[in-house]
């Protein structure tokens, strides 16, 4: 059930998780996760993994007058996130209901989390860490009760469908919990010329993190991968920066 909150700085948005809109919040608005990045005026922004629409929220306060692209295939997510865009009068935002991936797909399962909707994923494998860091400090009970998921078909498509042959993206964001590398390789080679500057959250699990700088590098950007705001080392989460040379 979505509630209406208040988050800070007078921000109200409307989630089905309050615990984890706020803990988004502080990440993107109190500790800075995407600081220092400097856009044009009027930027086009692509959103890989749109949620309720923080992301958005956050790019439309700094530059109002900027297009967004966003992507979210949870149903229950989509649905809040047309009501954030409504509810703070938001336009130039498109939202794509799809997932994106390397290839093409139909009807691909994916993780819903009710009260985590944020962790949603195709790899519902990468959560056993965090689920049992958490394990150590309250009641394994209630861990599983946190990470209870729904199972949700959507289907899957490539970035290089929606990118346009005739302008620049500004910013790429991507935080798709596991599948970033495969979002990247949904790019062809011929379009990260017109990709100006991305910025990608990564757990680092089985050498996905070196996944993903090795394929920006190879894409002619310089990459400096940095630990996330509000994570320790141990829970290995990284904010990739990465700008043309």
């Amino acid at each position: 059930m979505a509630e209406y909150v208040e988050l800070g700085g007078n921000l109200k948005v409307y989630t089905q998780s309050p615990l984890e809109a706020q803990y988004i919040y502080d990440e993107i608005f109190e500790q800075g996760c995407y600081d220092g990045i400097e856009l044009a005026e009027r930027p086009l922004v692509f959103d890989i993994g749109g949620n309720i629409g923080m992301f958005v929220l956050f790019i439309k306060n700094k530059y109002p007058d900027a297009e967004v692209v966003s992507f979210e295939p949870m149903p229950d997510s989509i649905e809040l996130f047309g009501a954030n865009m409504a509810l703070h009068g938001l336009d130039d935002v498109t939202l794509h209901r799809t997932a994106l991936g390397s290839v093409p797909e139909s009807g691909v399962t994916f993780s819903f989390f009710p009260m985590l909707p944020a962790n949603s994923t195709r790899y519902p494998e990468i959560k056993e860490l965090p689920k049992a860091q958490m394990a150590e400090k309250v009641d394994r009970a209630l861990v599983e009760q946190i990470y209870h998921a729904e199972k949700v078909t959507v289907d899957v498509e490539r970035l290089a469908a929606f990118l346009p042959e005739d302008r620049h993206v500004d910013l790429l964001k991507v935080d798709v919990e596991g599948a970033e590398a495969d979002v990247l390789l949904g790019i062809d080679d011929s379009q990260w010329s017109r990709i100006r500057r991305v910025v990608v959250e990564v757990a680092d699990l089985d050498g996905q993190l070196d996944r993903v700088c090795g394929i920006l590098r190879k894409a002619g950007f310089d990459v400096v991968p940095q630990r996330a705001p509000l994570t320790e080392e141990e829970n290995r989460y990284y904010m990739v920066h990465a700008a043309r040379h």
